[in-house]
């Protein structure tokens, strides 16, 4: 049975940048891609499909091959982006300064409506705890 996988924004930028520190990484790991469902937050794509990403043709098409699959789910935020946004404003400790869209992709994590049975990050201290109280395995490397 595939895994569903949700992608984080720097796993994109890896798969594509031969000059990311975490390229290599994303090559071996992007097999998972083509044997899972993948689950990609719309803020994710506000962050992937910025100017300098879209004006790169060849890393423009081979993510909207992944993006468009059938086996993809574009995640909405709405469920998510107020009390995220709060979050920011009133970040309880400095250890806790998360972006906008961490604090939307830790809130979908923390749905139980949501199946998720991996996370690809190269960020895991940032969805460490969150992953662990739902058994999501992060996979980082």
């Amino acid at each position: 049975m595939a895994k569903n996988l949700l992608v984080d924004t720097g796993f994109w930028y890896a798969l594509y940048d031969v000059k990311d520190n975490y390229h290599e990484d994303a090559q071996i790991l992007a097999d998972l891609l083509d044997e899972s469902n993948l689950i990609i937050p719309w803020p994710c794509l506000y962050e992937t499909l910025n100017t300098r990403f879209v004006k790169r043709r060849d890393w423009f098409d081979g993510f909207f091959a992944y993006s468009g699959h059938t086996n993809t789910v574009r995640l909405s935020d709405e469920p998510y982006r107020d009390n995220a946004l709060e979050k920011v404003f009133k970040s309880p400790a400095p250890w806790m300064s998360l972006s906008l869209v961490d604090w939307v992709i830790r809130l979908a994590i923390e749905d139980r409506n949501i199946k998720i049975d991996a996370m690809v990050t190269f960020n895991p201290d940032d969805f460490f705890d969150v992953c662990h109280s739902r058994r999501i395995e992060l996979i980082s490397s």
